[in-house]
């Protein structure tokens, strides 16, 4: 009796990882790209919330203070992302068109530019720590301790802007595990070292601060490795050519990623601003929210970050079908993955924010706000997508209006006219006005170049 040999397909092999990019399954290909990405975001979602949760233990001044000076942080990275989203960008091009060499010389552009800058704000956070406090917001009862929070943390602004720009520079390499591999531990060490310097060393906000330094350090040592890995572009000072054509191009193509994340922390400043003349309980509280929304936004962003490299790699090597198929898959999954998460953040709103703080009048303000916000966030994921898909292709001048729209073409002017006219409850109905204005530019300015891609598929 004869038994039929069931034949099982091998595994696809590609050469290397640009093989990987042309021709991977377009999904399988996110995906793998994403979870990493994801998983990274949402450590550092977690690590951002570790110093709320550690500091809550401690007073809700304290909570207060280290809300005043996430805008500062929220700036750090809207210049590393800048950096490293305006060269990756390119990088992932370039590597496409088989531009090696020429690819090296803006990621090393990049890095020393940002390390430098992160040098110069260093020296400015030890001489004016008290004055940047007091315009990020700060009152009379939270400056002194966002002043000790704000040195120490701009301190570290050489590692922290180094390791923003090299996580996106091997994430548009296609490398999203050893980026992966250097911001999370960087965000275990942190969380680790929290309740050491906060509690055991008795240092209070000022050793939250220390312990984010401290891990972003060895964050960025891990990250520099991982260039020395998988045919990576590697740090060189040779390879350390500015030019104005290379700073335009970072310009150009950083912009949306600047605006995006600038804008936001003109939006923190003017939520910290507001919030400020109710009393600290409600800067806590919507401080409070805002690192639990950074938690959901992480999840979308880190797909879209997924995306990226996938999308600028392929419009480089003219495989349009590639790009719209991307872009048609990562709108898709992140509205389910937001949805989702709106429902659940609506139905246990007020046990969210109080596993940071237990006062009942920050919970009340965190519930309402994060309440609102579930309504309007599962039209984020659309939004989140297609600004990724108008930075990768360079199209920055729509891309930088759709990053302005959510937090600041519509948040800031609503921040201020909605409480000024309805009273502080109102306050928490400014994000998701914005979100649903974002939304219907994005419609506006999106949907014509998805048309085009899918129009012009191969």
């Amino acid at each position: 009796m004869s038994r039929k040999l069931i034949k099982i397909p091998k595994k696809k092999v590609y050469k290397d990882k640009y093989d990987r990019l042309k021709n991977a399954p377009v999904k399988g290909l996110i995906t793998s790209l994403a979870v990493p990405t994801v998983f990274t975001m949402l450590v550092s979602a977690i690590y951002n919330m570790a110093d709320s949760y550690f500091v809550g233990k401690i007073d809700t001044v304290s909570v207060a203070a280290i809300g005043i000076v996430f805008p500062a942080m929220t700036l750090l990275q809207a210049v590393g992302f800048f950096l490293g989203n305006g060269s990756g960008i390119n990088i992932s091009t370039l590597l496409g068109k088989s531009k090696k060499e020429r690819a090296s010389h803006f990621a090393n552009v990049a890095l020393i530019t940002g390390i430098s800058a992160g040098v110069v704000l260093a020296v400015i956070g030890v001489i004016f720590p008290y004055q940047i406090a007091a315009i990020l917001g700060a009152s009379d009862t939270t400056k002194e301790l966002a002043a000790d929070y704000l040195r120490c943390i701009l301190l570290g602004s050489p590692f922290i802007l180094g390791s923003f720009i090299l996580n996106n520079h091997l994430r548009y390499q296609g490398s999203a595990v050893y980026s992966m591999l250097g911001i999370v531990s960087g965000s275990i060490i942190n969380i680790a070292l929290d309740p050491l310097f906060i509690f055991t060393f008795d240092l209070g906000v000022t050793g939250a601060a220390v312990a984010t330094v401290i891990g972003q350090a060895i964050g960025f040592f891990i990250l520099v490795g991982g260039t020395f890995k998988n045919d990576n572009i590697r740090i060189s000072l040779k390879s350390f050519k500015p030019s104005k054509e290379i700073y335009l191009t970072i310009m150009k193509n950083g912009l949306p990623s600047l605006a995006r994340q600038g804008v936001g922390t003109l939006a923190n400043i003017s939520l910290n601003l507001v919030c400020s003349s109710y009393g600290d309980a409600v800067v806590a509280g919507m401080s409070v929210f805002n690192r639990v929304m950074f938690f959901a936004m992480a999840i979308i962003i880190g797909y879209g970050q997924g995306y990226q490299p996938v999308c600028s790699f392929n419009n480089g090597a003219k495989q349009y079908k590639r790009v719209y198929d991307g872009y048609k898959f990562t709108a898709e999954i992140n509205t389910i993955i937001v949805t989702v998460l709106s429902v659940f953040g609506f139905i246990f709103a007020p046990e969210l924010i109080g596993l940071f703080r237990d006062d009942p009048q920050v919970i009340e303000v965190g519930a309402q706000a994060l309440r609102y916000q579930c309504i309007a966030m599962p039209l984020t994921g659309f939004c989140t997508a297609s600004n990724m898909l108008m930075q990768s292709l360079k199209l920055s001048g729509r891309a930088t209006i759709l990053a302005l729209g959510r937090q600041g073409i519509f948040y800031i002017p609503l921040m201020f006219i909605l409480p000024h006219f309805f009273g502080q409850a109102r306050i928490a109905s400014v994000q998701p006005a914005a979100d649903i204005l974002s939304f219907i530019i994005t419609l506006f300015l999106a949907l014509p170049e998805v048309k085009r891609l899918k129009k012009n598929r191969i």
